[in-house]
């Protein structure tokens, strides 16, 4: 059986000491936009940094597999992003799991007709873009910032006869259509009653305000969250690079995402 946890060489390290070191016991939730990946005009112009895959195996050696990305992309380019197919990904900001995990909840997708009106909208308002995700949609306005009252007012008239489960989540230069209920919050609780996550304390990494349910989640498990702009900067290489001094502490046992861990 192969090693899922090839050696790699450990990334540049900063020279910023950063945030104190976590414990041996410690478990990652990462955010990839403006967190892992600096944030680019479009979504679609994203420059991912070629140490990022080794990066990340290295850091789920340390942690004993015990790493997640969490983010709103969706599941296909989160996985392309990251480069590590056994990295547990928690898409659509938590909506899809990946690999999927029993007694998750059917989710609604948005109708034809809001797609479409989405797409209408950004096609007549140059420098506006709409995403299409499996459980949700968004329009960013990085490149045309005014359009951002017209991209909520969309929205809100999309829920307000029937909402069919979804609300609106502002973003940084974004709004989105999520179903009620699916938050990073969700996939830090969902994937901590598993190993090997369970029985870790958990540090959530992001740099959005949908980041904060996930460090709120983090706290609930005796861990917390890491701020980019208070505790890096502002600066995802600094995120980088203090987790690849964290890669370097050490080794632990290697389990599988969902196996029993063994008895005591």
């Amino acid at each position: 059986m192969s090693d899922p946890f090839p050696p790699v060489s450990s990334p540049p390290v900063a020279t910023q000491p950063g945030p104190a070191l976590p414990g041996e016991d410690a478990a990652f939730f990462l955010d990839l936009d403006g967190t892992l990946l600096e944030i680019a005009p479009r979504p679609d112009e994203v420059v991912v940094p070629k140490e990022l895959p080794d990066l990340l195996v290295a850091l789920r050696r340390r942690c004993g597999g015990a790493v997640a990305v969490v983010t709103g992309r969706p599941l296909a380019v989160a996985r392309g992003y990251a480069g590590v197919p056994e990295l547990p990904i928690g898409a659509e900001h938590g909506a899809v799991l990946d690999p999927p995990l029993p007694g998750a909840p059917p989710l609604p997708v948005p109708p034809p007709e809001w797609r479409r009106a989405a797409d209408e909208f950004a096609a007549a308002r140059p420098g506006t873009l709409t995403e299409h995700k499996t459980h949700g949609l968004v329009v960013h306005f990085r490149l045309r910032p005014e359009a951002e009252a017209e991209a909520l007012a969309l929205l809100e008239g999309l829920i307000r006869d029937d909402s069919k489960g979804f609300h609106i989540v502002p973003a940084h230069a974004a709004a989105e259509l999520r179903p009620v209920g699916a938050d990073k919050g969700g996939a830090v609780h969902r994937l901590m009653a598993v190993e090997p996550f369970r029985g870790r304390r958990p540090v959530f990494i992001g740099d959005d305000i949908t980041d904060e349910d996930g460090m709120a989640a983090c706290a609930a498990y005796g861990g917390h969250g890491l701020r980019v702009a208070d505790d890096f900067a502002g600066r995802p290489a600094l995120v980088r690079a203090w987790l690849a001094r964290v890669a370097a502490q050490g080794v632990e046992p290697r389990i599988g995402v969902g196996e029993a861990a063994a008895p005591a």
